[in-house]
Order: C-alpha cells, then sequence, then structure tokens
C-alpha cells in the first residue's frame, strides 16, 4: 500500500510539471556570445511545434500553483528585455498560430537609440575591425588586458566575457561611462538599430492584443543582488510603476534580469503585490513551486526538431 501511494504521488508530481521558455531576441545575429538570439526561421519552427503542447498563459501558471490545481505539462513562452525583433518578428509569428506569450521589459530603454549594455560590448569586442593591443580600466577598476594570442593575453571574446562581468554589478551611470570610454578605445560607435528595443507606441501595440501581457524587469537591468535595499526598490517600483501608468492596466509578473536576487528582491516583490516572479534557473514548474523563484528554460537557436527534442526531455516525455 505504502509502495502505491509513493508510485501514485510520483505519477502526479510528473504529469504536474510544466515549463516556462525563455526567449531574449528574435533574429539573425553577426554574433551571439550568450546565445540569446533565436532566428526568425527556427522561431517559426518552435511555434509550429507549440501548437501540439498544452500552452498555458501566466494567469493560468498563477491559478496552477494558486490553487495547487494538477496539470497536463504546461508550457508558457516568455520573451526578456523589450527588443524591438519582438514587435517586428515574433508578435505577428505568434498571432499567426495563435499562441499567448509574456513579454518583461526593461522600462528605461524603451525607444532609446542605443543598445543594451551587453549588446555593446559585444560590438566593441567582436565586431570592431582591430582592437588595440591593450586596455586600461582605470580607478576604480585598476585592471590591464593584453589583447592577442601570445600565452599571456586574451582573445576578444574572452575579454567580453570579463567585461560582461564588471558591467553586470555597475550602475547604470557606470555602466554609460564605461560604454563611452570602450567605444573612443576602439573606435568604434557604430550602434546598430536592430538591437534598439521597441517604442513606446509599439508597446502598446503589443499589449492592446490579448494573447499578449507584460511583466516588468527593472528599469536598468541590474544583476539585483548586488544592489542594496534602496536601489533595487528603485529598480523593480520604478519598472512596474511605468508599465502601468503607460497601459493603465496592473502588472502581475516580474522576471529577474540575469536571474539575480536576494531576500530583498523577493521582499520588494511581494510588497507589489506581483503574483509571479520568473529565475533563469533551468528547470521545470509544478504547482508547490515558490511563486517568486518560477524557473525557466532559455530556449536557443535550435532548428524544429532540436527544439521538441529538448522540450520532450524538459517534459519528462
Amino acid at each position: 500500500m505504502k509502495v502505491r501511494s509513493l508510485f501514485s504521488l510520483f505519477k502526479r508530481k510528473k504529469l504536474s510539471s510544466g515549463a516556462v521558455l525563455m526567449y531574449h531576441r528574435i533574429a539573425d545575429a553577426e554574433s551571439d556570445p550568450w546565445e540569446l538570439a533565436v532566428s526568425p526561421k527556427n522561431f517559426e519552427e518552435h511555434l509550429q511545434i507549440l501548437q501540439h503542447y498544452n500552452i498555458i498563459t501566466l494567469n493560468d501558471l498563477h491559478n496552477i500553483i494558486e490553487k495547487r490545481a494538477n496539470h497536463h505539462q504546461g508550457v508558457s513562452i516568455t520573451f526578456d528585455d523589450g527588443y524591438k525583433d519582438n514587435y517586428l518578428i515574433a508578435k505577428p509569428l505568434l498571432e499567426k498560430y495563435n499562441l499567448p506569450a509574456n513579454f518583461f521589459i526593461t522600462t528605461n530603454t524603451l525607444g532609446s537609440i542605443q543598445e543594451f549594455w551587453w549588446d555593446a560590448l559585444e560590438r566593441i569586442c567582436l565586431q570592431s575591425p582591430c582592437l588595440p593591443q591593450q586596455l586600461v580600466l582605470n580607478n576604480p577598476y585598476n585592471i590591464s588586458f593584453q589583447i592577442g594570442k601570445a600565452e599571456n593575453e586574451i582573445n576578444p571574446i574572452q575579454l567580453y566575457y570579463k567585461l560582461c562581468d564588471i558591467f553586470k554589478g555597475l550602475a547604470i551611470e557606470k555602466q554609460k561611462s564605461l560604454i563611452d570610454y570602450l567605444e573612443d578605445w576602439a573606435n568604434n560607435r557604430n550602434q546598430r538599430t536592430h538591437y534598439f528595443t521597441m517604442t513606446k507606441t509599439e508597446l502598446l501595440d503589443l499589449q492592446s492584443n490579448k494573447l499578449f501581457t507584460l511583466g516588468a524587469h527593472t528599469e536598468n537591468h541590474p544583476f539585483l543582488a548586488d544592489f542594496e535595499y534602496p536601489d533595487q526598490e528603485k529598480e523593480i517600483m520604478g519598472s512596474i510603476d511605468f508599465l502601468k501608468n503607460l497601459t493603465t492596466q496592473e502588472i502581475h509578473y516580474f522576471a529577474y534580469p540575469h536571474g539575480g536576487r536576494n531576500n530583498f528582491s523577493v521582499e520588494i516583490l511581494e510588497r507589489t503585490g506581483i503574483r509571479l516572479a520568473f529565475t533563469t534557473e533551468p528547470n521545470c514548474f509544478h504547482e508547490d513551486i515558490n511563486r517568486y523563484e518560477i524557473p525557466r528554460f532559455q530556449v536557443k537557436n535550435w532548428n524544429g526538431k532540436t527544439f521538441e527534442g529538448y522540450l520532450n526531455r524538459w517534459l519528462g516525455n
């Protein structure tokens, strides 16, 4: 009897697991160190496959967790950051296949004519025709890098990852100042418009379709765990309030930039009334999961067959 009960519990839990998918860009990227871009062709193949799965909205997911309800392998589609290609390419394809999705928006970048810092660094480090042999970052960094192929030197991709580690914990003003310095250093100020974000008008048009919901993703995309309570509060509350005022609707969902969070982050979200918050940890969800730590699987630039293989593995099929 005890063995049968344990088997029944295992079976129920297995059937109750689901997956939240995390996309960023729908584009053919020049280079993609973090594998954030999915080509339009591959994305459409993903949607053709997802038509045959149990696609649920974040409202559905909230109800599952709130009521601890059983469900059959629900799959939710989410996008982070608010890139313009989400509006120009993802939106019409999602509408074509009548599939719902949620878009987590970094609000201070909306309509700005600049790249996100990680895209600017990729352009500087990996798209510049010829980098200088040395990079010196003075106070407060006091770091120097030798760039080349010798044993004591680093190559451009290694430089990119090292700079990303530095940038992740910087305040937005320092990030902008350092990007400006690096652009001069590399003689590369050629910002790419196809890396920009949606405008407010585009975001409102996106939100007007009942297939789509919006969530907050902070004002400036910081790694929240590196910041004190007041700074986190400003970033979190600022993005939620901005979207509320822009759309005249409540904002119920939040995604942690880079997945970074700590107890302060959760405390602030609880106070705002956010229903669910999403991480970047690759795992399934189930009905009794912590609603402020919903895991997500990053979707990479796979063709349809490869994507389906990963999806079935994530769902335990």
